[in-house]
């Protein structure tokens, strides 16, 4: 990508393009929660995105787990609990600190979030193969963009 000190001014179509394919990815996100929260069987993606946070630091508070999920602590402990109950995470007490429960995966739990992640790289990789490398990172650019650009609004 070019800085924007080098980059040409961009007509406001353009911006206009990007906005609006913007806002069908919000759309579909959106559709896709909601498919997912009526996912029978296997790991919803906010499941997925928890089971990753404790493989980051097996062993770890809800509260670290929440904020490297980016939900709050609330939903993070509610997820945990049926995490739990299905048998994919154990929760003990710390040896360190009492007052702190910490969490780890269990093999059940590891094999089914890697099922999922691997389901959901091969759609991303039949989708998207027809895209060289360049593409690709600057596509991998633009989204990082985007999402910087959210966080600001």
């Amino acid at each position: 990508m070019t800085s924007p000190a080098t980059a040409a001014p961009v007509a406001p179509s353009a911006i206009d393009d990007v906005l609006t394919a913007f806002g069908e990815l919000v759309v579909a996100q959106r559709r896709l929660r909601g498919r997912d929260a009526r996912h029978s069987g296997g790991l919803s993606f906010a499941q997925v995105r928890v089971l990753s946070a404790i493989q980051e630091e097996d062993g770890c508070a809800a509260r670290t787990i929440a904020e490297r999920a980016g939900m709050s602590a609330a939903s993070a402990s509610e997820m945990l609990d049926g995490l739990e109950q299905a048998g994919m995470v154990n929760r003990t007490r710390s040896t360190h600190d009492r007052r702190v429960v910490v969490t780890r995966l269990t093999d059940k739990g590891r094999r089914l979030r890697d099922a999922r992640r691997d389901e959901v790289r091969r759609i991303f990789s039949r989708q998207l193969e027809e895209l060289g490398r360049d593409e690709l990172a600057a596509a991998a650019g633009v989204i990082r963009l985007l999402a910087s650009t959210i966080e600001a609004l």
